[in-house]
């Protein structure tokens, strides 16, 4: 009896310990760690890889973290982290170097030269040119927004300078002794300023397309057209500057004919009516407004078809013939 139960006891104590072990092997197969990942080698302890070292020819024997082979201001390491390669200074090719794109909140590996986040009317490429930020509208907080500055004193700001293919920090682009403001290449008689000012392309001649050259449009309708106001001093889209009368009734009129032989000078005014004054040796003729265009002194030479009068001084003659011109202020055209 003794021995049968001790039998027992070591059978149900083997079959303990089989139903134990089964179970550790299960347990072991179904939860088999899984093996660590390879480690990324960085030899020389840089913050970079081995492998994008190589990839980018840069020394994995070396800590050339801080180093900038492709000088775009962005250092190896900040490309490595950027994503950017270390051996174009422009990644994605678009005008603007890594460096300034990181730094101006940009993607540099991403084209984005004609965005324009902060709305300035420049586009990221131009900002870079002009060295404001693509990020703020008023980079110097003067108030005047990016587009509208003018640093280098033509009076042509960013945005009109770009659209003219000029160089907004050169004030004579072409270096031909006239500032970008003051070019006339359409020729039409209005400098690139008088164009833009008006709302026309200073690079076509007729704007509206309507046969009429801008220079000689007449934008206000009183009589005068606008490149003569430009001349004048006036304002071609106000057609009465002082308040007085219109811009063009403040003007005699025009010489329709002038007979040298008899000084017969006649003058269509503003009103439709017809003056008729005698010139002579006596009469002071002289520039009303001179410009750099009507240099020499006025005289009878000038008085030709089409030439605005501005004033009149004229003296009735004493047998009843045509009043005695004293004074006649010419308008330098």
């Amino acid at each position: 009896m003794h021995h049968r139960s001790l039998r027992v006891a070591v059978a149900a104590a083997a079959a303990t310990l089989t139903t134990l072990s089964m179970s550790g092997a299960a347990m072991a197969k179904g939860n088999k760690p899984k093996p660590a990942a390879p480690a990324v080698r960085d030899t020389d302890r840089d913050g970079m890889p081995d492998k994008w070292e190589r990839a980018n020819g840069l020394n994995v024997r070396r800590n050339d973290a801080k180093g900038d082979r492709d000088r775009d201001k962005l250092s190896n390491l900040a490309e490595f982290k950027a994503g950017t390669n270390a051996r174009k200074a422009d990644t994605d090719r678009d005008r603007m170097p890594d460096g300034w794109e990181v730094k101006a909140h940009l993607n540099p590996k991403r084209n984005d030269a004609a965005a324009d986040p902060d709305e300035d009317d420049l586009s990221n490429a131009q900002e870079y040119i002009v060295g404001s930020s693509p990020r703020s509208a008023d980079t110097d907080d003067n108030g005047v927004p990016d587009g509208d500055e003018d640093p280098d004193g033509d009076e042509l700001t960013n945005v009109q300078e770009f659209t003219l293919d000029d160089d907004p920090l050169t004030a004579d682009s072409n270096e031909d002794g006239i500032s970008d403001g003051a070019e006339d290449p359409d020729g039409d008689g209005l400098t690139n300023v008088q164009e833009f000012a008006l709302g026309h392309d200073p690079q076509n001649e007729d704007s509206d397309d309507d046969g009429i050259v801008d220079g000689d449009e007449d934008s206000d309708d009183d009589g005068v057209n606008d490149s003569d106001e430009f001349d004048e001093g006036d304002d071609p889209d106000d057609n009465d500057d002082d308040g007085d009368d219109g811009d063009g009734e403040e003007n005699a009129g025009t010489v329709t004919d002038f007979d040298d032989e008899t000084g017969a000078l006649t003058i269509a005014d503003f009103g439709g009516m017809t003056v008729v004054v005698t010139v002579t040796e006596q009469t002071d003729i002289a520039w009303y407004n001179p410009s750099e265009d009507c240099a020499d002194p006025a005289g009878i030479a000038d008085l030709t078809p089409g030439r605005l009068i501005h004033e009149i001084v004229a003296q009735d003659s004493e047998d009843d013939e045509a009043p005695i011109a004293e004074e006649l202020s010419l308008v330098c055209e």
